[in-house]
């Protein structure tokens, strides 16, 4: 399985990390603060009553949008609507919606409406117009994470999605509390995902359907160039190495 635990960890501790990075930030700079050059414009709101938004020079933001801190926006990230709060978005993502208490982790995609909270979002995945997280149990009891053959007991009222690198969702996918979405994972189809989605799964309607190598390597080759990085022998290599960890078969 290609979950990170280090990942699993920054989730179940997020809320400690961004309080506790966050209250260093704003006692050293005191005030919120918004550069700029950041290039944001009319129709932005910002709300500091809990501590600054953290904007960098290399980010944009349009259209009607706001932030509500602790927050990180960083470098070649776009903002292009919704509410931001309290979350921390890594570099060249697109952004938009409702997003809250939650990580990016760096070039993913979230260009539509739809609701993410208390989830963390790998690199280079793509969230479907309308994809929707649920971050509260109905019983608002903990959260059990399920990991396949693994449980893990949370102990948070709020844990969204665990969202694996190069994970895609079709457009109106729901997901359940504490749901955890292997590395590669094509979530589309029928069925409501289930709160585990291996790896490289192919859809919902067809438990163990993978999605090919190369299909893999051909979409990786067509997507990372467009956050300006090259998917050259060595990306590939790499990928395919993941790709083989996590399936146990030979790349075809």
């Amino acid at each position: 399985m290609i979950y990170a635990k280090s990942v699993i960890r920054v989730a179940l501790r997020f809320e400690f990390f961004i309080n506790a990075f966050y209250f260093h930030i704003t006692d050293a700079v005191i005030r919120f603060y918004l550069n700029f050059i950041a290039g944001t414009y009319s129709g932005r709101v910002m709300d500091a009553t809990r501590t600054s938004p953290s904007l960098t020079a290399a980010m944009s933001a349009s259209v009607l949008h706001i932030f509500t801190g602790p927050m990180a926006v960083h470098a070649g990230t776009r903002i292009v609507g919704g509410q931001l709060r309290e979350s921390s978005v890594g570099p060249k993502c697109v952004v938009h919606g409702e997003v809250s208490t939650s990580l990016f982790l760096g070039y993913a995609n979230k260009a539509h409406d739809g609701f993410l909270g208390h989830s963390v979002v790998g690199r280079w995945a793509n969230l479907g117009a309308g994809t929707i997280t649920s971050n509260l149990k109905n019983t608002y009891g903990p959260v059990r994470l399920n990991l396949g053959s693994e449980r893990v007991e949370t102990g948070l009222t709020f844990l969204g999605a665990l969202i694996g690198d190069h994970v895609k969702t079709a457009i109106g996918t729901m997901l359940p509390t504490g749901c955890a979405i292997g590395t590669g994972a094509n979530v589309y189809g029928t069925k409501r995902p289930e709160q585990h989605v291996p790896p490289f799964a192919w859809g919902t309607d067809e438990p163990g359907h993978l999605l090919a190598c190369r299909m893999f390597l051909r979409t990786a080759g067509r997507v990372l160039p467009r956050r300006d990085v090259a998917c050259d022998d060595a990306v590939r290599t790499y990928l395919t190495a993941v790709w083989q960890a996590a399936t146990g078969l030979e790349c075809d």
